[in-house]
């Protein structure tokens, strides 16, 4: 044979061989997708459960908060309402006192006469 036909039998081989190469690297990426298609989805299946149990978490801790602080303010709703009662009732008692009306108030000192109508 020539050296025509040797090249040509020689470029046929790597054409074929060529194909051959490229076949099993399609494959092989058709593969590696699939495998990588598989394990996103299972990661993705994960995440979503921690979402919901995290959710789940939170909106319980949310809810035992909230709680916390209703009693809270419930707590100091009455302890306000109690001081305002007080201040209220030392205002009034203050002003019973200003006027010289209030029953713990001190009675004026009134000179008591002595004998012989002096004072003392």
């Amino acid at each position: 044979m020539g050296v025509l036909t040797d090249d040509m039998t020689r470029l046929r081989d790597e054409v074929l061989a060529s194909r051959g190469a490229r076949v099993a690297i399609m494959r092989d990426l058709a593969r590696g997708t699939k495998d990588l298609t598989k394990a996103v989805g299972g990661m993705l299946g994960a995440f979503q459960t921690s979402r919901v149990r995290m959710a789940k978490r939170t909106r319980a801790e949310c809810g035992s908060f909230l709680s916390g602080i209703e009693t809270s303010v419930n707590t100091l709703r009455g302890t306000v309402a109690g001081l305002r009662r007080q201040f209220a009732a030392d205002l009034r008692g203050a002003g019973k006192a200003w006027r010289g009306t209030a029953r713990t108030a001190p009675k004026a000192a009134r000179p008591h006469a002595t004998r012989k109508g002096r004072k003392g």
